[in-house]
C-alpha cells in the first residue's frame, strides 16, 4: 500500500514529459537557426543599385523557407535581379544559405524595409524568425529636377582648343619611343648593309688585288726559311694556305674547304693560261699532302721547287684591271725617255 503514491507520481511525471517534449524540441530547433538581412549601404543615389543579402545559419538537417518577393520589396524599393540561394558549409553540422537581391529606388527620401520573415519548412514543427528592420536613405544628387520639362537631348561635346601643354606629360614617352625606333632602325641598317657597325665610321681602303696579297705572303714565307730550320710541315702548310686563299679570292672557288682533288677539278672549269699552270699547282698541293699526312721528308730541291711553282702559279693567273688610256700613254712616254 505504501508504494502506490510513488507509482502515481512516476506516471504523472512521465505523462507530463511526453506532453511537453514536442514544445521543448520545437523551441530547441527554433533557437538553432538565425536570420539576417544586410544591405551594401544605408545610403543610395536615386536610380543607383546595391545588393541586399539575406542569410540563414542553420543545422544541415532542416530546411528554412526564404521570404518570397515579386518585383518589389516595398512600393519604393524595386528588385532588379536576384540570385539562387547559395549554400556554404560552416562546420560538420551547420550550413549557411545566402540569397542576394539587387535593389534600386527612384524616389528620394528615407525608406523603411520592414522585417523579413523566414519560416521553418516542416509539417511537424513550426518556427519563424524575422530580420531587423532596415532604413535606406535615397538621395538626389541633381540640384534641380523639373518633370514638366520632359527628356532633353544629350549636350554636344565642347569644342575646346588644343593646347601643346596637354602633351607635356606624354613627352618623355614620345621621345623615348622615337629614340628606341631610331636605335632599332640604325641597328638593322648597320647589320644588313655593313655587317660591322664600325665600318660605318671608318673609311674603307680599296681592297688589294688577290695576286698582290698572295705574292706578299709568299715573300714572307721565303724569308722565314722554315724548311731550312727543320719546320718542313709548317712550311708546306703555310704555302698551301696562301694558294688556297688566292684561288678563292681570284676565282671564287671555296678552296680553303676543299681537298686537293676537289681544288684541281674546280680549276679545270676556269680559264687557265695553259695546262702547265695546273701541273705546277698540282705539284705544290700533292707534295704538301704527303708531308702533312704521310710524314714524307722532301729533298731541299723539292722544297725550293714548291715555292717556285707557287710563285709561277700566282704570276701566270693574276688579274690586273686594264689601265686608263692616259695612264698607258704616260707609261709609254716614260719608257721612251728612259731609252
Amino acid at each position: 500500500m505504501g508504494k502506490l503514491p510513488f507509482l502515481k507520481t512516476n506516471i504523472f511525471f512521465t505523462i507530463a514529459v511526453l506532453l511537453l517534449s514536442p514544445g521543448i524540441l520545437q523551441n530547441s530547433i527554433a533557437q538553432d537557426f538565425s536570420v539576417n538581412a544586410t544591405p551594401d549601404s544605408t545610403l543610395m543615389v536615386i536610380g543607383g543599385q546595391m545588393n541586399l543579402t539575406l542569410e540563414v545559419a542553420q543545422p544541415n538537417d532542416i530546411t528554412v523557407a526564404f521570404p518570397q518577393f515579386a518585383d518589389t520589396i516595398t512600393k519604393n524599393i524595386e528588385i532588379v535581379d536576384r540570385t539562387e540561394p547559395d549554400t556554404t558549409l560552416i562546420d560538420e553540422t551547420r550550413i549557411s544559405v545566402k540569397q542576394i537581391f539587387r535593389i534600386t529606388s527612384f524616389d528620394s527620401g528615407l525608406h523603411y524595409i520592414p522585417p523579413m520573415e523566414f519560416e521553418l519548412a516542416s509539417a511537424n514543427l513550426e518556427a519563424k524568425k524575422k530580420t531587423r528592420p532596415i532604413g535606406l536613405m535615397v538621395v538626389n544628387p541633381f540640384e534641380e529636377v523639373d518633370p514638366q520639362k520632359g527628356i532633353t537631348d544629350i549636350k554636344a561635346p565642347i569644342d575646346a582648343p588644343f593646347r601643346l601643354s596637354e602633351l607635356y606629360r606624354f613627352l618623355p614617352w614620345i621621345l623615348g619611343g622615337l629614340l628606341l625606333a631610331l636605335l632599332i632602325a640604325a641597328g638593322i641598317w648597320f647589320y644588313v648593309k655593313r655587317r660591322n657597325p664600325l665600318k660605318a665610321f671608318i673609311r674603307e681602303k680599296p681592297k688589294e688585288p688577290a695576286h698582290i696579297i698572295a705574292l706578299r705572303e709568299l715573300e714572307h714565307i721565303k724569308h722565314e726559311k722554315l724548311w731550312q730550320k727543320g719546320e718542313v710541315k709548317t712550311f708546306h702548310s703555310n704555302l698551301t694556305d696562301v694558294l688556297r686563299d688566292y684561288i678563292e679570292d681570284r676565282y671564287g672557288i671555296p678552296a680553303p674547304e676543299q681537298i686537293t682533288s676537289e681544288i684541281l677539278e674546280s680549276l679545270k672549269s676556269v680559264d687557265l693560261p695553259d695546262d702547265n699552270v695546273l701541273a705546277k699547282i698540282k705539284q705544290v698541293l700533292e707534295q704538301a699532302d704527303l708531308v702533312k699526312f704521310a710524314k714524307m721528308e722532301p729533298l731541299p730541291d723539292e722544297n725550293d721547287l714548291a715555292l717556285m711553282n707557287a710563285y709561277f702559279f700566282v704570276n701566270q693567273t693574276k688579274y690586273e684591271p686594264p689601265k686608263p688610256t692616259e695612264e698607258q700613254a704616260k707609261e709609254h712616254k716614260q719608257q721612251e725617255v728612259e731609252q
